[in-house]
């Protein structure tokens, strides 16, 4: 190699772009450090259950404002196919509280649950008594489909009678 090849290449291996180049290749390991989360998996899906059973009680609740004053004997005409013109108010109110739980429809949580309500000679409900549930003991959201029900019922008004009567209602929850 000649003088100037030499001095060249010793320019080229002391220039600023070379020494970039060969720390930047220089192998550095160092451990990695796995993240670990706030809140556990199990703290997450419980957090975001409570939080939808929020959503639903409130959601329930600013439908309240909306419940129909319901004629007596609604529970029989429902049972029987023989509903009049006024139960539909009822009806479309119970469509547009009554949801499935969002955890019991994710595990496909089905049944049925069977109320007796006390209306008392004013028209409010002053009783409830579950007479039947087909929602299997333990099933996931089974407590959230039984509390929302439950509370549907406390916020009906019937029409004012002589005397305390009874109204059966029967409510399915069908997975499709």
């Amino acid at each position: 190699m000649r003088w100037y090849q030499l001095a060249l290449l010793g320019l080229l291996l002391t220039s600023r772009e070379t020494l970039a180049q060969t720390s930047f290749n220089r192998w550095e390991a160092r451990p990695v450090v796995k993240p670990t989360p706030a809140t556990s998996g199990k703290q997450r899906a419980s957090e975001t259950t409570k939080a939808k059973a929020r959503q639903d009680s409130l959601r329930i609740v600013a439908n309240a404002a909306e419940v129909p004053s319901l004629r007596r004997g609604i529970g029989q005409r429902m049972k029987e196919g023989q509903m009049i013109a006024e139960d539909i108010r009822h009806h479309e109110y119970m469509s547009k509280s009554f949801h499935y739980p969002s955890e019991a429809l994710r595990a496909e949580t089905e049944g049925r649950i069977t109320l007796r309500l006390a209306v008392n000679p004013t028209g409010q409900v002053v009783s409830i008594t579950s007479t039947e549930n087909t929602i299997p003991a333990g099933a996931v959201g089974r407590e959230n489909m039984v509390q929302q029900v439950y509370f549907l019922m406390r916020q009906l008004k019937f029409e004012p009678a002589a005397t305390t009567t009874d109204e059966e209602f029967v409510f399915t929850y069908k997975y499709e």
